[in-house]
C-alpha cells in the first residue's frame, strides 16, 4: 500500500529535525566555542585575531568579571611593544569562572605568557545564593568544563545535568541563544543574551554606561546596599571559592604562565558598605595567597572618582578610558621587572 504524501512529508520532516537536532548538539560541545558561550568564544575569536597581528608580542589575558571587563580597555592607548594585553574578562566572574576561562583557553590552544586577575571579596563568598554556581548559565558549559564543575560547584549534579539535558532537543533548549545571535530585537530584554557581548570590542572589553548624574546613582543606590550590605555583614570565605582561586594562581605556576593580581576601583561610598570583619577577611586572603604564590598587586580601589562608578564599582566608558590609560604603565612596568 502507498503511504500518502502526507505520511511521507512528516516523516521526512521529522528525519531532518532529527538530524538537525543532533547536528546542533555536536556542534554546540565540538564547534566553535561562541556556538554554545558567546561571551567567551567571541572574545577567543578577537584575541586570536589579535595574536596574529602581533605575533611578537607575548599575551597577557584579564580575567575577572564584568568589573575589569567594563574597566579595563586594552585598545586604549595600546603600546607598540611590550606584552599584548587583552581583556579575556566573563560577567559575573569569580575563582570558579576564572579558573574555567583558563582552562578552556589552555584547552582551545591558546598558551598566554601572563595573566591579570581580578581580586575582589564579595566573590569568594560562597554560601548559600552567594556561591558562584548560581551565576553560571548551564548551557555555556562545554564538555572539558567537567572536571572544574565536579571540583568546585557546589551541586556539580544538578549542573551537570542541566547542561546534558539540553542536548536532546538543543534547538528549543539554545533558542534565546539562538535568536539573539541572528535577531535579538524579537526577544523580550529579560530573554536576550546578546547585552553580554553584542557591543564586545577588538579588545574583549565590554562597554558599561556612557555617563550618570548625581540623582541617577542616587536613585539605584538602594538597590547596591541592599544586596552588598548584608553580603558584607556576614562574610566569610567559602572553602569551594577559596580552593578554586588558588587552583588558578598554581596551574599558572606549573605552566610557567606569570600571573598579577589587581583590586578594581570603588567609590568610597561602597567602601562603607563593608564591615571591619569583612575587611580583615579579605585582606588576609589575599596576604595568604601572596606569600603562598609570591604574587604581586595593583590595588586601584582609589583610583576612580565616584561620577565615574555609578554603582560604586563599575566604571563608566570614561571612567575606563582614564583608568586603562592609567593602569597599563604599571602592567608595563610588572611584565619588565620579570
Amino acid at each position: 500500500m502507498k503511504a500518502s504524501p502526507f505520511l511521507t512529508a512528516a516523516a521526512v520532516f521529522a528525519a531532518l529535525l532529527v538530524l538537525l537536532n543532533l547536528a546542533f548538539a555536536v556542534a554546540l560541545d565540538y564547534g566553535p566555542p561562541h556556538l554554545r558561550d558567546p561571551e567567551y568564544g567571541l572574545r577567543l575569536d578577537s584575541l586570536r585575531r589579535r595574536m596574529a597581528e602581533h605575533p611578537a608580542r607575548p599575551p597577557v589575558v584579564v580575567v575577572g568579571s564584568s568589573r575589569t571587563g567594563q574597566g579595563i580597555r586594552p585598545g586604549v592607548g595600546e603600546p607598540s611593544d611590550g606584552p599584548l594585553v587583552f581583556n579575556l574578562s566573563q560577567s559575573g566572574g569569580g575563582p570558579v569562572s576564572q579558573l574555567l576561562t583558563l582552562r578552556r583557553l589552555w584547552a582551545d590552544g591558546v598558551h598566554p605568557a601572563g595573566v591579570v586577575l581580578e581580586y575582589w571579596p564579595p566573590f569568594l563568598r560562597g554560601d548559600g545564593t552567594y556561591h558562584e554556581q548560581h551565576r553560571l548559565d548551564p548551557k555555556r558549559l562545554r564538555p572539558t568544563d567537567e572536571p572544574t564543575v565536579r571540583e568546585f560547584f557546589a551541586d556539580p549534579d544538578a549542573a551537570w545535568n542541566a547542561r546534558a539535558g539540553d542536548s536532546f532537543v538543543p534547538l528549543v533548549a539554545h533558542r534565546h541563544g539562538v535568536v539573539s545571535r541572528i535577531c535579538p530585537e524579537l526577544l523580550p530584554h529579560a530573554r536576550r543574551t546578546d547585552p553580554f557581548w553584542r557591543n564586545l570590542d577588538a579588545w574583549g572589553w565590554w562597554p558599561g554606561r556612557v555617563s550618570a548624574t548625581p540623582e541617577q546613582i542616587n536613585a539605584g543606590w538602594a538597590n547596591v546596599a541592599a544586596f552588598y550590605r548584608p553580603m558584607y555583614a556576614d562574610f566569610a570565605v567559602h572553602p569551594q571559592h577559596a580552593a578554586a582561586y588558588r587552583t588558578v594562581l598554581r596551574e599558572c605556576r606549573e605552566r610557567a604562565v606569570r600571573a598579577l593580581l589587581v583590586r578594581m576601583p570603588e567609590s568610597l561610598r561602597f567602601r562603607e558598605l563593608q564591615t571591619a570583619e569583612s575587611e580583615r577577611a579579605g585582606d588576609a586572603f589575599l596576604a595568604d595567597v601572596r606569600a603562598e604564590f609570591g604574587v604581586p598587586v595593583i590595588d586601584t580601589r582609589g583610583w576612580a572618582d565616584a561620577d565615574h562608578l555609578p554603582d560604586g564599582f563599575h566604571l563608566t566608558q570614561t571612567g575606563a578610558d582614564a583608568f586603562t590609560r592609567r593602569l597599563l604603565p604599571e602592567v608595563q612596568v610588572w611584565w619588565a621587572s620579570r
